[in-house]
């Protein structure tokens, strides 16, 4: 079996809370031998489960499950993108409201926590995605969510937490990410200046 690194990309740090779940579970990928990112196969997405105990070592994972997590993995980078200024597309709501259904979701109000939506169903697949629907949710509506962005670099577009006051961060990672966009733009200056 095929180990996979889960720890953080770039040099960025990583989302507070549970949004460093949903920040994790969104950047799940493998790269070729150029380097380019690919679609994570299923069992780097069932490792990752098993390994946040959101699925133990018993449940089945099936290729259905890996293009459901694709589905999620989409609808999230898609209101990730939308911000403030879009409302949410039919489509990647359907699919948040699916998942979050399948699983159960209800919300559970702690004395002394802050309010939380948990999947009623508490093992499976369907509960682990229903947990990163709710971390959404929950962020979405505390405003956490908004700092999450998708990087600006089109060969990574990794998610990343922007800790910008005015949340104007880019890049997942300036040393890479950063760097390799302005060494671009510095030799298409070159070009035009030749």
């Amino acid at each position: 079996m095929a180990t996979f690194d889960f720890s953080p990309h770039g040099d960025t740090p990583s989302a507070p809370g549970d949004l460093e779940l949903l920040q994790r579970f969104l950047n799940l990928h493998v790269h070729d031998a150029e380097g380019t990112h690919l679609e994570p196969p299923a069992e780097q997405i069932r490792g990752f489960l098993m390994e946040r105990h959101l699925l133990s070592e018993q449940e089945r994972f099936t290729d259905a499950d890996r293009e459901t997590y694709l589905g999620l993995r989409d609808a999230i980078r898609n209101l990730i993108l939308a911000g403030d200024e879009e409302a949410v597309s039919p489509t990647d709501a359907g699919v948040l409201d699916r998942i979050g259904l399948a699983a159960g979701l209800h919300p559970h109000f702690h004395a002394a926590h802050a309010p939380t939506l948990e999947p009623k169903e508490g093992t499976g697949v369907a509960a682990a995605y229903g947990a990163i629907v709710a971390i959404a949710f929950v962020s979405a509506f505390d405003g956490s969510f908004d700092h999450l962005k998708l990087c600006a670099d089109e060969t990574c577009r990794s998610v990343f937490y922007d800790r910008s006051k005015n949340r104007s961060g880019r890049w997942c990672s300036m040393s890479t990410c950063g760097n390799r966009a302005k060494v671009r733009a510095w030799r298409e200056r070159q070009r035009a200046d030749a």
